[in-house]
């Protein structure tokens, strides 16, 4: 009776476990895994529909890179107060990239905004880390590939929240890749 119940107290613990948790290494999903823009912020050839855009639930390690902000962030968000987030060249050709964030002023209140942003690499390693930054409307950080020292034609992923007086306001990733010429 007492191995049983140990047994089952064993399968659920497992159960509980995500995979998501437990897997040290990140998933880019299909295809290339990253969206195409130009130097000009021009899309152009293949576009990841999950980079750039709000995200669900996020695992213990995504969360652990913004645990200083004191948010719940698997809470309920607000994507209507995001206009558009983009990193321009994707891939990555030249010294830089631009990560740029625009918020909706009508839904931003008077307190604006706080931006946070983490570069990570596929084993969730920081490279590098932006803000906290208040602001109202906009958000636009330079990311130097080669002061990073990123290795070419490695995938990267940038974590972002967006947070107000309130909380959690939007959060999501996008997919990089740095391919020097």
């Amino acid at each position: 009776m007492r191995q049983r119940l140990l047994s089952t107290l064993l399968l659920t613990a497992l159960l509980g476990c995500s995979k998501s948790d437990s897997n040290p290494i990140m998933d880019f999903g299909e295809g290339e895994g990253i969206t195409y823009r130009t130097a000009n912020n021009i899309p152009i050839g293949p576009r990841d529909y999950t980079d750039w855009t709000s995200d669900g639930e996020w695992n213990k390690r995504e969360r652990a890179l913004f645990a200083d902000l004191g948010l719940d962030l698997n809470g309920a968000q607000r994507p209507a107060s995001v206009a558009y987030i983009t990193l321009y060249p994707n891939p990555m050709m030249g010294d830089y990239a631009r990560w740029k964030l625009q918020t909706n002023a009508l839904t931003s209140g008077s307190g604006g905004y706080t931006v946070s942003g983490v570069l990570v690499d596929r084993n969730y390693n920081v490279q590098q880390r932006f803000g906290p930054q208040r602001n109202i409307l906009n958000t636009d950080y330079e990311i130097n590939c080669v002061q990073l020292g990123l290795s070419p034609n490695e995938l990267y992923r940038l974590y972002y929240v967006v947070s107000n007086a309130s909380g959690l306001v939007y959060k999501g990733h996008g997919d990089i890749r740095y391919s020097p010429q």
